[in-house]
């Protein structure tokens, strides 16, 4: 075991911390599964609008691997495929028959038992029902490659951002079915199976893996961070990813021998009813157009699948993803200041000692939007970005190697250690409001497409 303290980055102080409670969230009629969610996915559709499906009946399946399928959450009928470009399938609704219980069911494991299969056969178990995407693999930060034995598996228990789930709320309750889904986990590589949590963290000891806490401020909790760390990533490594909510779903799925039902996620935000921060269970795919409808303090904002930093935008009728454990809501603020930038700032918010409210200290919690306060304008090397990053990249040079779409320059200042998850905070401090997530995202996308 090993104790890290993360010295670089900076810490957001938010509004709309959720409370340690856990709500059932009551059952919906309306599912929805969205194979937008997986990047890189090339879909073939094994149900058509009106068909009736089990719980666990296959949706559709990957070309590039057709062991890999895409499982119903719940039994009733199609509602609708909804496309998007090219005829992709972005969306398809299930209207949820409430009368029905029937459900596809998969062999039963223990958490001993799991321990006596092979790779294969655990990889097979898991591509088979659907399991299988939430374990992401590096370089790429993509769906791991299950022909690909990793060196080493990190499994991420920390919540640096602001109001990432906690993971010793989301776990009270499944210790067993975690401790089965590591088991899995340790099948799949030589190497070890890494557990990385957060410094204080009220979680009991697990086995069969190596486990490290991790202090300090954001971006303390990223995997990129982990990684660096415990295990840097060498030419031609790869390494398995997954978050440790979705652990516990690999374990239920092996437990009961049938796909999870519900997941645990934090509602939070400033945005949000101080009453409606809190977790919900609910129900894998379901509907939270109700839930959403009674938290949201506001006529206009913005629904995120995931914290202030980065994250996917959603839709007020969203269904629960597959991917996430958070839901963070701030409003989407318009407004224009006169010769703001000349005024001495004493209500603005900055990651920078230029504002007369930044030498008060931040000991407060901030109402956080979406303004940016300023416009896109031309980049200039200043190293502030440096300043909050943890990682041995130099941010400044990477994002003008992307630019210019040299990926020997990005591959040789690091860029295949990192996610576009790892800029988010460059963004946020970033005085010339570059996108730096998208531009890395964009490069790391070319660097594949070469075969590198």
């Amino acid at each position: 075991m090993a104790n890290f303290k993360i010295k670089k980055g900076f810490n957001i102080k938010v509004l709309g911390k959720p409370a340690a409670d856990v709500e059932e969230y009551a059952s919906q009629q309306l599912f929805a599964v969205y194979p937008s969610e997986f990047e890189g996915l090339k879909v073939r559709l094994k149900v058509k609008a009106g068909e009736t499906v089990k719980r666990g009946d296959v949706l559709f399946e990957n070309k590039k691997n057709e062991k890999m399928l895409f499982r119903s959450p719940c039994s009733g009928t199609i509602k609708a495929i909804n496309l998007g470009a090219r005829r992709f399938p972005v969306e398809i609704l299930i209207d949820r028959d409430l009368h029905s219980q029937e459900s596809v069911t998969f062999e039963k494991y223990t958490r001993d038992s799991v321990g006596r299969l092979s790779r294969e056969q655990v990889a097979d178990h898991l591509l088979n029902t659907g399991i299988w995407p939430l374990i992401k693999q590096r370089p790429f930060n993509k769906i791991a490659d299950p022909d690909t034995a990793p060196k080493a598996i990190f499994v991420n228990a920390c919540n640096s951002a602001p109001f990432q789930a906690d993971f010793s709320v989301v776990v009270k309750g499944d210790e067993d079915a975690f401790q089965t889904g590591l088991n899995a986990l340790a099948k799949l590589t030589e190497g070890k199976v890494h557990l990385c949590k957060s410094a204080g963290s009220d979680l009991p000891d697990f086995g069969n893996v190596e486990s490290h806490t991790f202090a300090g401020k954001h971006p303390s909790g990223n995997t990129s961070v982990h990684i660096n760390r415990i295990s840097p990533i060498l030419p031609h490594d790869t390494v398995y990813t997954v978050a440790a909510q979705d652990v516990v779903l690999i374990g239920k799925l092996l437990i009961t021998g049938e796909l999870p039902k519900t997941k645990v996620i934090a509602l939070a935000g400033p945005a949000v009813k101080e009453e409606c921060r809190k977790y919900y269970k609910v129900q894998i795919g379901a509907s939270l157009e109700p839930l959403l409808e009674k938290a949201v303090d506001g006529d206009e904002v913005r629904i995120i699948n995931g914290n202030i930093l980065w994250g996917d935008k959603l839709k007020t009728d969203t269904c629960v993803p597959f991917y996430g454990s958070e839901i963070f809501i701030l409003e989407e603020d318009r407004s224009r200041h006169l010769m703001g930038w000349t005024t001495p700032g004493l209500f603005q918010y900055s990651a920078h000692r230029v504002n007369v409210s930044s030498f008060f200290g931040f000991s407060h919690d901030w109402k956080l939007g979406t303004n940016l306060h300023g416009s896109h304008r031309a980049m200039v090397v200043t190293g502030w970005m440096d300043k909050f990053q943890p990682l041995n990249v130099m941010t400044d040079y990477l994002v003008r190697a992307a630019l210019a779409h040299d990926t020997d320059e990005m591959i040789q200042l690091g860029i295949l250690e990192t996610a576009p998850e790892d800029f988010a905070l460059a963004s946020f401090v970033d005085p010339h409001k570059t996108d730096v997530c998208g531009i890395i995202k964009r490069g790391l996308e070319e660097i594949e497409e070469e075969g590198i």
